[in-house]
């Protein structure tokens, strides 16, 4: 029985950060998502994880029902 929640990853390569800060993004994801200088990266938490996203990032306000 499958575990709900259950995220399928695929490694495709790591990275040091350097002393500035910075992180070089292997070739190989480059390639498959057409990644090129200039674009936006956002870093999003997800259960404790850093998840990259190509940007920009639209944020909205929460909506709440009305009470």
């Amino acid at each position: 029985m499958p575990v709900k929640n259950e995220v399928e990853a695929v490694f495709r390569g790591q990275s040091r950060i350097t002393v500035r800060g910075q992180v070089t993004i292997p070739v190989e994801v480059r390639n498959k998502f057409g990644l090129k200088p200039g674009d936006v990266l956002c870093f999003l938490e997800v259960d404790g994880s850093i998840v990259l996203k190509l940007g920009p990032l639209v944020l909205t306000e929460e909506v709440r029902p009305s009470e």
